[in-house]
């Protein structure tokens, strides 16, 4: 309720209002954040310019000390809105210390769309849920003047030990990458055509093998022509590992690519086991059986929404694949490549989306794969359609009204029930505010939407 309380009625003036959302934007997995003028110069229609997955945003803090009308909060949007274009950016974050529900976020979002931008907006109650969660303790305390709690202290310091660990370790590859480019430059254009070209022979061979074993077992009327039509609808595990030796194809020597794993893995910190580790996948001897259910479940229902699926069913029905093959961890390296180039493909058969899509390999989108595991799919949804549209949600999706302090229990979090048509309590599973959606108008035509 502190939290809330000194959000709402915010005395910390326009500068510390914009080094707050900064650091809540920094929480959330925006990164290369450049403050323009905290201090008050003229700041060319922008508080600071921001990233997230290979989009770029003008971010605005709008803090008033009280609260204020619809009205007055799309005045403010407006004019912050104006510096998209100015500063040739794809869309604007919005972060704001007013309540605002469903509905008047996603008026303002349209407000957006209407001029070509993106939109992602951050109200009170978004920040409010990023300030009480461990990894935003130290900066409520720095913003808000909050003390943490015995427990929170605790939950602190162990977030912050992970994350500095995370930091050491991206720090670490950062220094390889860079490493690895000056050893690549100043290599002879002979050294890198030889490798070239074995690499190439290696192909060849293996092709040549598999093409033999073919042709000893059947006559040529047997052989099946290659599919036409959608990459993705017919995808085998054939046509993983030869995705996987194909994105792979960079990696040293030895390393095992284009082959389903067949060696016990763990993920976690360096130096963790199995005990300890923050995720054990399915052992090797289930991979094949996961994989091939995976991929026929896939296949069975591409038509479906290739033909008749909305927009929103289709980002579900994405987030889901993403997720079942990460949590297969079907190779012993590179699975999150191959499942982001996947989804590349899959968004562009069935969304017709020809952009590159880039999702970063930061906090959040670890901690929606978490959740996940749990069932609660709406965080990585999110990440998936942010990282595809540069916005969070599809229009009238149900993921839009999740995020929200339950009025029934008062402790838990709204989120997107299993039917995907409205939102429920994941403390006390009430489902006050069942909404049903048309997906003609994106609008919402039956329940209510609360004010959050």
């Amino acid at each position: 309720m502190s939290t809330e309380i000194n959000l709402k009625f915010w005395r910390g003036g326009q500068t510390a209002a914009e080094r707050l959302a900064g650091n809540v934007l920094h929480l959330d997995g925006f990164s290369s954040l450049d403050p323009q003028c905290p201090l008050g110069w003229p700041d060319g229609l922008k508080d600071v310019i921001c990233e997230k997955n290979g989009w770029k945003y003008v971010g605005a803090a709008y803090f008033p000390p009280t609260e204020q009308t619809l009205t007055a909060i799309r005045k403010k949007y407006l004019h912050d809105l104006d510096g998209v274009a100015a500063n040739e950016a794809d869309g604007l974050v919005f972060v704001t210390n007013q309540t605002l529900s469903p509905t008047e976020r996603e008026t303002l979002v349209q407000l957006a769309t209407n001029k070509g931008h993106k939109s992602i907006i951050y109200h009170l109650e978004r920040i409010r849920l990023l300030l009480d969660s461990p990894s935003g303790y130290g900066v409520r305390l720095e913003f808000l003047d909050i003390d943490m709690s015995k427990e929170e202290q605790l939950s602190f310091f162990s977030q912050w030990n992970r994350s500095f660990s995370e930091q050491l370790k991206e720090h670490g590859l950062m220094i390889i990458r860079e490493l690895s480019k000056k050893i690549d430059s100043v290599r002879t254009p002979t050294e890198y055509l030889s490798e070239q070209i074995h690499e190439l022979v290696e192909a060849t061979r293996s092709t040549a093998s598999m093409l033999g074993a073919s042709l000893a077992k059947s006559a040529k009327d047997d052989i099946a022509l290659p599919h036409s039509g959608p990459a993705s609808k017919y995808l085998s595990i054939e046509a993983l590992c030869m995705l996987h030796r194909a994105l792979l194809l960079d990696h040293p020597h030895g390393t095992l690519v284009g082959t389903l794993r067949k060696l016990k893995v763990w993920i976690g910190n360096p130096g963790s086991t199995p005990d300890n580790a923050t995720y054990v996948p399915p052992s090797p001897e289930q991979v094949p059986l996961l994989t091939e259910e995976l991929l026929s479940s896939w296949r069975t229902g591409y038509d479906h929404l290739a033909d008749q699926a909305t927009p929103q069913e289709i980002i579900s029905k994405l987030t889901e694949f993403h997720h079942r093959f990460l949590k297969i961890h079907p190779f012993v390296d590179g699975n999150g490549r191959l499942a982001r180039f996947l989804l590349m493909q899959q968004a562009n058969e069935l969304l017709n989306h020809n952009k590159r899509i880039v999702i970063e390999d930061r906090k959040p989108y670890f901690d929606a794969l978490a959740l996940a595991d749990t069932g609660s799919m709406a965080s990585l949804e999110s990440i998936i359609t942010q990282a595809i549209y540069g916005v969070e949600f599809v229009p009238g999706s149900p993921c839009q009204m999740s995020g929200q302090q339950c009025p029934s229990c008062g402790v838990g979090v709204m989120d997107v029930d299993e039917s995907q048509s409205g939102v429920e309590c994941k403390k006390c599973g009430s489902m006050p505010f069942p909404v049903e959606i048309d997906f003609s108008t994106n609008m919402t035509i039956g329940g209510t939407t609360p004010r959050c």
